[in-house]
């Protein structure tokens, strides 16, 4: 199972596209660049570990019941979290103030839902996420393959909620 530092820099990653945008908004202001620089570069490659090490994790075969792909998911969390973001103001105490308690009940909320597979930044590197039923329950599962009901995959947990498919 995934540790709670890694499930945080995992929520960072979701939100490289938004860091990337701010960084290009806000060119003039340099610490602000480097910041989102930094952010971006460090969330990213925690993304690329974590899903290189979920594949060298003991998975198991399951039997899918039943799967629904769930990639849509990702145009729901754009909307409801980065578009109300580009209109920030990084000189406006107010705007950095209500910005920065937004993104971190965000990240509790994120990261206490388990919450892991809702990154869009996954969907570009060609990930789709699926709700699959399996004889013991719900999972949510990234995978860059398709999954259908009746296939027999090995799925890597990395949380309680949440497995890969390779």
């Amino acid at each position: 199972m995934i540790k709670e530092y890694v499930k945080i820099f995992l929520f960072l990653s979701s939100y490289a596209p938004l860091f990337l945008i701010l960084g290009i908004k806000n060119y003039f202001s340099i610490p602000l660049v480097i910041i989102m620089i930094a952010l971006i570069l460090i969330s990213l490659l925690f993304l690329v570990y974590v899903t290189k090490k979920a594949s060298k994790m003991s998975g198991d075969y399951k039997s899918i019941v039943d799967a629904k792909d769930k990639s849509h998911q990702y145009l729901e969390y754009i909307i409801a979290y980065i578009i109300p973001f580009l209109g920030f103001n990084p000189n406006n105490v107010a705007d950095m103030i209500a910005l920065i308690i937004v993104f971190i009940i965000i990240g509790i909320l994120y990261i206490r839902s388990d919450l892991i597979y809702m990154n869009p930044v996954l969907n570009f590197l060609g990930y789709k996420m699926f709700k699959v039923t399996l004889a013991e329950g719900n999972l949510m599962v990234i995978s860059k393959k398709e999954i259908a009901k009746q296939d027999r995959i090995r799925i890597y947990n990395i949380s309680k909620k949440v497995g890969v498919a390779k």
